[in-house]
């Protein structure tokens, strides 16, 4: 029978208080004594220079320790370079034991994007609302998080166009998130996006940054998940239709009537609005754009067309809409004439839409849905109309209810003198001839 020689691990006489770093960093060197005298611990950095530290002891089992990575106190070194720092505990040409420390210049980053005013996370947003992207940057070596304590720190970041922004330090918030594993939110780098009405660079958005410091540590984040997208805003459009006549609202279209359509457009207002956006659709300096149609039945909002293949609705007239020239109010006129009889549940309906001259424009849509009217011939009618009206900013639809109440007036009929003259003088004349027409005969 063979027997085989035991093995002893070898008695670790050298160790450090962190074995992965990041160039900048600390790490403790702790040497115990295998018995009295002196020892040096030689620390060979990746390009293969020595740094040896003598410690001296005076019985075995004493410890000592000293720094490695300040140059000011113990090995008076710096971790400066990437790579394995190999550590031997030697006396005179004898290894008494070893250790290593890991250098490393990677930081990790991670990041949510939030809308601004209520700071809640999101997916993108349209054109005038604040948009900040939050990164998380940390130490690969202990997770400890990059701030603006670090010497050096900085964040750069894209806007969708590719220009090149730098992230401000922002203090810890009570909703902001935090990297994986470093203790709890400790703040973060912000960046800060305001597309104007007309920012050009619509559409995904692929945030990437890049993190580093003054030591060399560095990071190159490219955000992996769906890209944030940044879409044209919606207009807020109120579309009002008056009778050209008395003013009064309009409910339902019936033929010969004169209709006057208004409509209100005006830019959306966010919890935090960018600054040049917020303001009224005009034809000169955003180069609005507003049309509406009035038809019947079926409304393709794809088309923007009245009826399809498989849904009845025609196009009646156009309408040509005109700015005011104050507070975003567009104004056109309609006369209703040959309007077609409609089958019971079907309406007339006018459809608007508005768009500035942003490239891929800002756009605004209503739909306003009203029944036939009846009209009746009297010789006085007094109309009492109520109107109530759902007005969207995406896809409108309004209704209008009317209670017409018909009243018939009599008319004092105004007979001049000479006539009343006459009448009298025919009176008296038939009063006579009748009394003589009575005189008994003999």
């Amino acid at each position: 029978m063979a027997w085989s020689t035991p093995a002893f691990a070898q008695t670790q006489y050298i160790s450090v208080t962190q074995g992965t770093v990041n160039l900048g960093m600390t790490s403790t060197i702790i040497v115990t004594a295998p018995g009295a005298g002196s020892y040096n611990a030689v620390v060979v950095t990746p390009s293969g220079t020595q740094v040896p530290l003598t410690f001296t002891f005076t019985a075995a089992g004493q410890t000592q320790n000293a720094t490695f990575g300040n140059t000011a106190l113990g090995f008076k070194s710096a971790f400066n370079q990437v790579g394995t720092y190999n550590i031997f505990l030697e006396q005179g040409s004898t290894v008494m034991s070893s250790a290593s420390i890991y250098a490393t210049n990677k930081l990790l980053v991670s990041m949510d994007m939030v809308t601004g005013g209520t700071c809640v996370e999101i997916s993108g947003d349209p054109r005038g609302a604040k948009l900040f992207p939050r990164f998380y940057v940390v130490y690969a070596s202990n997770e400890v998080p990059l701030t603006n304590a670090s010497k050096g720190a900085y964040v750069t970041y894209n806007y969708p166009d590719g220009t090149k922004l730098n992230a401000s330090w922002h203090a810890p918030t009570a909703e902001a998130g935090n990297y994986a594993g470093s203790g709890g939110n400790t703040g973060f780098f912000i960046g800060k996006f305001q597309p104007s009405w007309n920012y050009t660079a619509v559409g995904p958005w692929v945030v990437s940054a890049t993190a580093g410091d003054a030591y060399g540590n560095t990071a190159t984040f490219k955000w992996s998940g769906p890209a944030y997208v940044l879409s044209p805003a919606t207009l807020v459009t109120n579309v009002q239709l008056l009778d050209a006549k008395s003013g009064s609202s309009v409910t339902g279209f019936y033929n010969g009537q004169n209709v006057i359509v208004k409509a209100t457009i005006t830019y959306p207002v966010y919890a935090e609005t960018a600054p040049g956006f917020a303001g009224v659709l005009d034809n000169v300096t955003r180069g609005g754009v507003v049309t509406a149609t009035v038809g019947w039945g079926f409304f393709n909002s794809t088309t923007n067309s009245f009826g399809s293949a498989k849904n009845p609705g025609g196009t009646i007239a156009q309408v040509t809409m005109k700015y005011t020239g104050v507070n975003g109010t567009w104004m056109g006129t309609f006369s209703a004439s040959s309007l077609p009889a409609l089958q019971t549940g079907t309406n007339f309906a006018l459809a608007l839409n508005a768009a500035d001259k942003a490239q891929p424009p800002n756009t605004g849509f209503a739909l306003l849905t009203l029944p036939p009217a009846t009209v009746q011939n009297v010789t006085t009618t007094a109309v009492s109309t109520t109107v109530s009206t759902v007005l969207s900013t995406t896809t409108a639809t309004s209704t209008a209810t009317s209670t017409a109440t018909s009243s018939s007036t009599t008319t004092a009929l105004s007979i001049p003198t000479d006539i009343y003259a006459g009448m009298a003088i025919l009176l008296i004349v038939g009063l006579i001839i009748g009394y003589i027409m009575r005189v008994p005969r003999k």
